[in-house]
């Protein structure tokens, strides 16, 4: 469907037909001021060169150029825009798993990509449904609110990495959690959760979440990623993954939690595979449960025609001007040349305007001036959506992240265009360098900042900016070093000063030797001293030990209520204790959670 940005232009085609009215007026006015001035026949043959037909053709063209013109004004665009309906729909929300174990490469080409590519594709067999992701690792937080802004589902699927939580682990009882959190209020026993991870839990009890989710009418569904026999996890700097122990970490499929999950949560469980990854037949589940009527908000984006347009604009506005007044029984236009002309600035009218019209990327920029940085990132992904290998959309989008402060995101979308700026002008290029350098202060690298710097000034040997920033770097990088030379030395002095400790610790321990051995002679001298005067005491008469059993004291009477308070205060006493040993528990736990980052 062909729609127009600014349809009020459409109403100069009314100025179409008054054209030939205007001339058919004109023509009749020529007749008679001829009549006047003679016969008209003999004017007819006094110009007999003068080709009526032609001029025809001319006008003919002239309103067509002005027809395409107009359309192209317009702005004709091919798509939809922000559209309101009621319908009928499941709400879904994929729970992610994104921790470093999902790196594990028993799927083509890692558990994370291949998880992402279904979830992709999940994505496109949604029409009416509304569909929400969550991330998690050790926590988790909503990626995209629900909605049925698919082209946004996948523009917020593309940029998701291990990288995009920053506590590590695996926490999928605080993934239900948040998910259950998100569902809206209207889409009550129309809701599902499809939870898709490894399933190595190394938080808190996911089990009883699914079973507070299935009470509250979500179904909790369960994809399994791995294999049971575990595979090791790559690192981006090429090695593998390891554990305090510096042994290598293999994770596995943990599938018998995965199931619990599924069965407390009233739904299913899969496993991965290759091929079918298992979101078909969840899918299936999920068309199956009660629909409810809900707003559905969906937004598709433009493609701009106006370009096309004025090409064949152009095209009939250079025929109207090729083709002569004089009568030619051999061809309609008056030469060759004209025709040579007409090639060559046909061929330069569908260069300049066939491109493809970065609609996005101007919207991205008009949001990027505002100071809306969240938008205008929107809009440079869907950019890149059409066309990944953008100059603009890249660069425009790692301005973004930089003014954003995710400096590691702004880097990578500015490395994708290192191997470009060979094709950059000289002053492009220059302020890709200074950007560059600016985003790699901010993440305190100063060398490679100062690289950047002077690359910079290469393309442009003027720019006192580049130059101020230039110093600025290597003063900072002058800095860094000293306070890491600093930093050594106190770390040296630290050791020298444990040594001396630890060698004070062992002559107070040798001290304490001595003084223990002496110690133990004493010792020896006064139980010899005991045991001669206990003899002597034993062969004395026992003047203190009683006669009978009269003389022991009998414990006391305890009153009913006496007795129910010390229960109570034993009682008390346990569940402090009780609590003590729970701390004790959960401090344990926390460390593994420190332990395990995968």
């Amino acid at each position: 469907m062909i729609i127009f940005a600014q349809p009020l232009f459409l109403y100069l085609l009314l100025l179409l037909p008054i054209i030939f009215i205007v001339y058919g007026i004109m023509r009749k006015i020529r007749k008679k001021r001829i009549t006047r001035f003679g016969d008209v026949e003999l004017v007819n043959n006094l110009t007999a060169e003068v080709s009526t037909r032609k001029v025809w053709v001319k006008l003919i063209f002239l309103s067509i150029a002005l027809l395409f013109f107009i359309i192209g004004l317009a702005r004709p665009q091919i798509g939809a825009t922000l559209k309101k309906e009621k319908v009928k729909g499941v709400e879904v929300m994929i729970a992610l798993d994104v921790s470093n174990s999902m790196l594990a490469e028993d799927y083509s080409p890692n558990r994370l990509e291949r998880a992402k590519l279904a979830v992709s594709k999940l994505v496109d067999n949604m029409h009416q449904d509304r569909i929400g992701l969550i991330v998690f690792a050790g926590q988790s937080f909503v990626q995209l609110p629900v909605t049925t802004d698919y082209v946004s589902a996948k523009i917020f699927l593309n940029s998701i990495s291990t990288t995009s939580v920053p506590i590590q682990g695996t926490n999928m009882a605080d993934a239900l959690q948040t998910a259950i959190r998100s569902f809206s209020e209207e889409s009550k026993n129309s809701r599902a959760i499809i939870l898709i991870t490894d399933g190595e839990d190394h938080e808190a009890d996911p089990i009883s979440v699914a079973k507070e989710a299935a009470n509250e009418g979500i179904r909790v569904f369960c994809i399994g990623v791995g294999s049971s026999e575990g595979k090791p996890i790559p690192m981006p700097d090429g090695g593998l993954l390891k554990d305090k122990d510096k042994n290598i970490v293999v994770t596995k499929l943990d599938e018998k939690t995965l199931v619990k999950i599924a069965a407390a949560g009233k739904g299913d469980y899969v496993r991965a595979g290759n091929y079918e990854f298992g979101l078909n037949p969840i899918l299936k589940e999920i068309k199956n449960m009660d629909s409810k009527e809900f707003q559905s908000i969906s937004f598709e984006e433009y493609d701009e025609q106006f370009m096309y347009f004025f090409a064949i604009a152009l095209l009939f506005l250079l025929l109207e001007l090729c083709i002569g007044d004089k009568k030619n029984k051999k061809r309609l236009f008056s030469g060759s040349k004209y025709l040579s002309l007409i090639i060559i600035l046909l061929t330069v009218s569908i260069s300049s305007f066939a491109q493809v019209d970065k609609h996005e990327v101007r919207k991205g920029n008009r949001e990027f001036k505002k100071g809306q940085y969240d938008k205008s990132e929107i809009e440079y992904k869907k950019a890149l959506l059409k066309d990944t290998t953008s100059k603009k959309a890249n660069y425009n989008l790692a301005n973004t992240y930089y003014r954003m402060n995710n400096i590691n995101e702004s880097m990578r979308y500015f490395q994708k265009l290192n191997d470009s700026t060979s094709v950059f002008s000289d002053a492009d290029a220059a302020n890709y360098y200074h950007n560059m350098g600016n985003t790699l202060i901010k993440g305190k690298q100063y060398d490679k900042a100062i690289e950047a710097y002077k690359n910079s000034l290469r393309k442009n040997p003027t720019d006192m900016d580049t130059k101020t920033n230039l110093s600025y770097a290597q003063k900072m990088l002058k800095d860094q070093k000293q306070k890491n030379k600093n930093k050594k030395n106190k770390d040296k002095d630290k050791d020298k000063k444990k040594n001396k400790d630890k060698n004070k610790d062992k002559n107070k321990d040798k001290d304490k030797n001595k003084n223990n051995n002496n110690n133990k002679d004493k010792n020896k001298d006064q139980n010899k001293n005991k045991q001669d005067k206990n003899k002597q005491d034993n062969n004395k008469p026992n003047q203190n030990k009683p006669q009978n059993n009269q003389s022991k004291q009998t414990p006391p009477k305890i009153t009913p209520q006496a007795a129910q308070q010390m229960l109570q205060a034993m009682a008390d006493k346990e569940k402090k204790t009780q609590d003590k040993v729970k701390k004790k528990k959960a401090l344990l736990m926390k460390k593994k959670k420190k332990e395990k980052n995968w």
